[in-house]
C-alpha cells in the first residue's frame, strides 16, 4: 500500500495571501470570499491561527490591518503561538503588489485540494485494508468521492459584465450568419425545435410519461435525431431495456418493418432489404450504448465524462430511465425521495460540468389517472419535487388511446385555443381503421407532448405522431395540420 511523504503545501503563497489581506480591504474580501481555514496546511501553524483572527474581524464587522489582527490574536490567547509582532509585520515585506491577492488565492486553492485528494486515497486505501464485501459499490462510491473533489476545482472568478456582454453579442451574431432558429441540438420534431430553440448545452431535459406512452421509443427518437442530422456523438443509457432490443426497435424506425416481424424472424426478402439498409444508416452514426441494468449513478456519471473525453462535441445524453438509477448501498423506500432529489441534483451538475444536454426518461405517478381527462401535470412526475425544480425542461406526455383500448372512459380535453373540444375532429380523423389499414400506417396514435416548464423559451403543448409498430415519432403532415386549423382543433400552442 502506498505510503504518502509530507503533505504538500506553499508556505509562500499562504503567507502572501496573508500579507495581501492586511494591506487591502480588497485583497481581504477576496480571501475571505474564496478560503477557509482548513484552506491552509498547518505546516505552519502560524498562518492557520492568524487567518482564524482575519475570519473572526471579518465576521464581528471590524476592519482588518495588522494592528486589528494581533489585537485579536491576543484575545484568543494566540499571541505567542501565531509569532506574535514580528511575523504578523513580515507577512507585509512579502507582498509586491496586493492587486495579485487571486494568483495566491488559486495557488493555495490548488494545495488545499490536492492535500484533499491524497487524503481521501489513503482512506480509500484503509476501507480496502479492512475488506470490501461488494467491489462494484467500494469502486462506484470511491470515484463518486474522488469526483466530488475533482470538481471544486472548477471553481472560476467571476466575470464582469462587459466580457458576458461581448460573449453574448459573438453568439447573436454567429447565430444570425448561421441564419438558424436552433441554439442547441434539434429535437427533430419541427414545432418542438421552435418551442425549446433545441436541446441547449448544460441543460437538464426530463421526458415523462405513464409506462407503455412511448416514452423510450420518443427517447430513443430523439437520440437518433440528433445523431443524424446534426452528426453529434450520442451516449444512450439504458437501464431497464438492453441495447440489441433498443437497437431492434431503432431499426423499425428506420426501415418501417414492424417490431413483431424483426424479433420473430418473419420477414420477406423486401423487409430484409429495408432492415440492412437501416442498420447501415443506424451504424453511420455516432450513438454509443450502454445497458447496465439498474446503474448507479456515479456508474453514469463516470461513463459519461469518459466518453466526453473522447467524443469532445458530445450532443447528448439520454438516460432511461431516472426510477431505476441508485445512489445508495442498499433500496430503503422510505429515503428514496431523498435519494432521487440527490440524484436529480447531481444530474443537472452533469450537465453543466460536460456543458451537454441530459434528456431522463421519467415516470408519471398514477394520480395523473384520477383526472378525468387523465391529462398528466407537473405534480404527477414521480418520487420528488425536486425533478421539477432541477429541470430547465419538462415535457409530459399523453396518448389518449393508451386508456380507451384499456376500456377506460376519457372526458375530452379541448386543446385548442378556441375552446372547441376533439369531438370537433373531423370524422375522417375518428373512424376505425381495419388491422390491414393498421399494419400499414404502423398502428398509429395521435401523442400530445406538452412542454410545462421551459426556463428558456416557450410553453405549451405539440402534436406528434407515433407509429407504435415502429417506434416512429414524426410530425403531423402539413395536410393534417391544415384540417385541423380549418376546424379550430388542433391544440398546438406556439
Amino acid at each position: 500500500m502506498a505510503q504518502f511523504g509530507p503533505l504538500p503545501c506553499n508556505l509562500e503563497a499562504e503567507r502572501v495571501v496573508l500579507g495581501s489581506l492586511l494591506i487591502s480591504p480588497e485583497a481581504a474580501e477576496l480571501a475571505l470570499a474564496s478560503l477557509t481555514k482548513s484552506d491552509f496546511s498547518g505546516v505552519d501553524e502560524r498562518n492557520v491561527l492568524i487567518f482564524e483572527a482575519v475570519e473572526k474581524l471579518h465576521a464581528s464587522n471590524r476592519p482588518i490591518d495588522a494592528q486589528t489582527v494581533m489585537d485579536m490574536l491576543v484575545n484568543l490567547k494566540y499571541e505567542k503561538a501565531s509569532g506574535g509582532n514580528a511575523y504578523v509585520f513580515s507577512l507585509l515585506n512579502s507582498v509586491i503588489n496586493p492587486d495579485n491577492i487571486d494568483y495566491y488565492i488559486d495557488m493555495v486553492k490548488e494545495q488545499a485540494l490536492l492535500r484533499e485528494l491524497l487524503l481521501k486515497t489513503e482512506e480509500i486505501q484503509k476501507k480496502y485494508a479492512e475488506g470490501v464485501p461488494n467491489i462494484s459499490e467500494f469502486i462506484v462510491h470511491s470515484n463518486d468521492e474522488i469526483a466530488h473533489i475533482a470538481q471544486k476545482r472548477n471553481v472560476r472568478g467571476m466575470r464582469t459584465a462587459a466580457e458576458i456582454a461581448e460573449e453574448v453579442s459573438t453568439n447573436i451574431e454567429n447565430q444570425a450568419r448561421n441564419d438558424r432558429s436552433l441554439l442547441g441540438v434539434t429535437t427533430g420534431y419541427k414545432r418542438l425545435d421552435k418551442m425549446t430553440h433545441g436541446w441547449q448545452k448544460g441543460d437538464m431535459i426530463i421526458l415523462a410519461a405513464r409506462p407503455s406512452v412511448g416514452k423510450t421509443a420518443l427517447g430513443m427518437n430523439f437520440a437518433f435525431n440528433a445523431a443524424k442530422r446534426d452528426n453529434v456523438p450520442v451516449a444512450f443509457f439504458s437501464l431497464e431495456m438492453s441495447a440489441p432490443k433498443i437497437m431492434e426497435r431503432l431499426v423499425a424506425s428506420r426501415s418501417f418493418v414492424s417490431n413483431d416481424k424483426i424479433q420473430t424472424g418473419m420477414l420477406n426478402i423486401d423487409d430484409r432489404k429495408k432492415i440492412f439498409g437501416a442498420l447501415k444508416e443506424i451504424s453511420e452514426t455516432r450513438i454509443y450504448f450502454d445497458d447496465s441494468p439498474n446503474a448507479k449513478l456515479g456508474d453514469i456519471v463516470a461513463k459519461a465524462q469518459k466518453l466526453k473525453s473522447k467524443e469532445p462535441d458530445l450532443g447528448l445524453i439520454v438516460i432511461d430511465y431516472l426510477g431505476r438509477i441508485r445512489y445508495f448501498d442498499k433500496a430503503d423506500a422510505s429515503a428514496r425521495q431523498q435519494e432521487v432529489s440527490y440524484i436529480s441534483g447531481e444530474l443537472k451538475t452533469l450537465a453543466r460540468t460536460l456543458n451537454v444536454p441530459v434528456l431522463v426518461l421519467c415516470q408519471l405517478n398514477r394520480n395523473a389517472e384520477s383526472n378525468d381527462n387523465k391529462v398528466p401535470s407537473l405534480s404527477n412526475l414521480r418520487e420528488s419535487g425536486s425533478i421539477e425544480q432541477d429541470a430547465d425542461i419538462v415535457m409530459l406526455m399523453y396518448r389518449e388511446d393508451y386508456y380507451t383500448n384499456m376500456g377506460q372512459t376519457v372526458k375530452k380535453k379541448s386543446w385548442a385555443k378556441n375552446g372547441q373540444d376533439n369531438e370537433s375532429r373531423p370524422e375522417e380523423q375518428k373512424k376505425e381503421l381495419s388491422e390491414k389499414e393498421k399494419e400499414k400506417t404502423g398502428d398509429m396514435s395521435e401523442v400530445k407532448v406538452n412542454v410545462a416548464k421551459n426556463r428558456n423559451g416557450q410553453v405549451g403543448t405539440v402534436t406528434l405522431f407515433f407509429q407504435k409498430a415502429f417506434s416512429l415519432f414524426s410530425d403531423p403532415s402539413p395536410e393534417y395540420e391544415a384540417r385541423l386549423a380549418a376546424s379550430g382543433v388542433g391544440g398546438d400552442d406556439e
